[in-house]
């Protein structure tokens, strides 16, 4: 047992080194990008200078002049896809955006052409030699631009099923003797992972391999032959080692149907390695949110009221809800709760998941909230925390299987040294550097479902 893997305690399992451990830190990983594949071509995309409008037209020729280039695939020319429904309405896209459908532009950085040539330094020549002339129109892109439209998520997304509410909060709030109102605001946040977002399609036949990094691979795999018209058991998804996801490869992205409809058009494997800034565009990310938070609370910390009000960007076509307040109405006792998480439709690529995961934006504001209401009490965080611990879920009053919520943060608070801390903000130094302590809860629902398994015994 060492510092990075202690000796475990009675609810932790044994620690186990990961297998692959050695293999990435010393570089003997493969990844779906180091696939060796007989006589490949090489893919590199082109991708939108503007945020919102129309390509009036490609001038092709200083590209197509470089050698090595085999073909330029526009909305002109490029193999013809079905639709996929979003993977949160029972689909598989990560975006119902389809690049290379029309000249329209949806988002900055979409797909607009793709260079297939002899090798990767030629595609990306030319990639860089392709001239789009457009007529751009003002993107909305954000929280009150002109022209974005905003609605409550619920009947909108598929998968936002309840405002959750009881008891009556606008009597309550109003009656209570502390009072909190705030309001917060994440920004977008990206996926980096260490592997790009790589693609490589091999046609055998009518059997489709695709090497790439997913965390999805039945749903890529289905994903990918509705898109082609084709069966699900002729296509093949090979996936050695993800290379870090993050949330940004559990959805199918459109490039992998573009690139296996070239493949096959142009009989012959190919293999995409997009750049790390369009990795920004193509793929899905954590959604810009905001929230309203109101707490009314009795003056020994006892929660009376409380309302999560939150919204959420995403993209024209897409409904797309991070989280909601399904869970930060739950985490404390409160007789009175209400809430209403709202999506706005800007011109922005569609976002999806993200680790740590997707309630952290709507926990971020409560937990937030509740260190400022601690503070107009005059109280420490953590005993406001727990004053309100509960065994119930206040919502339909559920109890909890388990709960171990103020034993994590009496074993952190035994750990940091929080009871010598000084709470006054700037009050703590280390030479030059001022030192603060907080605190803030996070947690994430269990998904449980019916499960069953067959077992067959047979003579070896």
């Amino acid at each position: 047992m060492t510092a990075a893997a202690p000796v475990p305690k009675v609810n932790m399992g044994k620690p186990v080194p990961r297998y692959d451990a050695a293999a990435k830190v010393t570089g003997r990983a493969t990844y779906a990008s180091d696939m060796p594949l007989d006589n490949p071509a090489y893919a590199f995309l082109a991708t939108s200078a503007i945020a919102r409008g129309r390509i009036d037209g490609f001038d092709l020729d200083d590209a197509k002049r470089v050698r090595g280039v085999i073909d330029i695939v526009t909305h002109e020319n490029a193999p013809k896809l079905k639709e996929s429904k979003l993977f949160s309405n029972g689909g598989y896209a990560g975006t119902t955006i389809q690049p290379l459908k029309s000249a329209d532009i949806a988002h900055d950085g979409q797909i607009i052409a793709v260079v297939v040539a002899e090798s990767y330094e030629a595609a990306r020549e030319a990639a860089n030699r392709v001239k789009v002339s457009y007529t751009a129109t003002a993107p909305s892109a954000t929280f009150d631009s002109p022209g974005t439209t905003t609605a409550a998520a619920k009947g909108q997304s598929a998968q936002f099923k309840e405002d959750p509410e009881v008891g009556d909060f606008a009597k309550a709030f109003d009656a209570a003797e502390i009072k909190l109102t705030a309001s917060y605001e994440t920004p977008t946040q990206h996926h980096n992972p260490m592997e790009l977002f790589s693609t490589s399609c091999v046609w055998m036949g009518d059997n489709l391999v695709i090497y790439e990094g997913s965390q999805f691979v039945y749903g890529l795999k289905n994903g990918v032959a509705e898109q082609l018209g084709i069966d699900a058991d002729k296509v093949r998804v090979v996936n050695p080692y993800v290379g870090g996801g993050f949330g940004s490869r559990g959805s199918m992205t459109p490039r992998t149907a573009i690139i296996a409809g070239i493949a096959k058009r142009l009989n012959r494997p190919i293999k995409l390695v997009p750049t790390r800034d369009q990795g920004f565009t193509i793929t899905t990310h954590r959604a810009e949110t905001r929230h309203e938070i109101k707490l009314g609370a009795s003056r020994d910390g006892k929660l009376l009221a409380l309302r999560h009000e939150g919204a959420e960007v995403s993209s024209r076509p897409d409904a797309y809800c991070v989280g909601g307040t399904k869970t930060t109405t739950r985490l404390y006792a409160c007789p009175n709760v209400d809430s209403l998480v709202s999506i706005v439709r800007a011109d922005r690529n569609t976002p999806g998941f993200m680790r740590s995961p997707p309630e952290v934006p709507y926990l971020f504001a409560l937990e937030s909230a509740m260190d400022e209401l601690a503070l107009k009490l005059n109280m420490d965080p953590v005993e406001l925390r727990r004053i309100n611990d509960t065994n119930f879920e206040p919502i339909g009053g559920k109890p909890y299987t388990s709960r171990s919520l103020m034993a994590c943060f009496d074993e952190a608070a035994k750990a940091f040294g929080w009871a010598q801390r000084s709470p006054q903000p700037k009050s703590m130094s280390d030479g030059d550097w001022l030192i603060g302590y907080g605190c803030a809860a996070t947690c994430y629902p269990t998904q449980m479902a019916p499960s069953a398994a067959r077992v067959r015994l047979q003579r070896a």
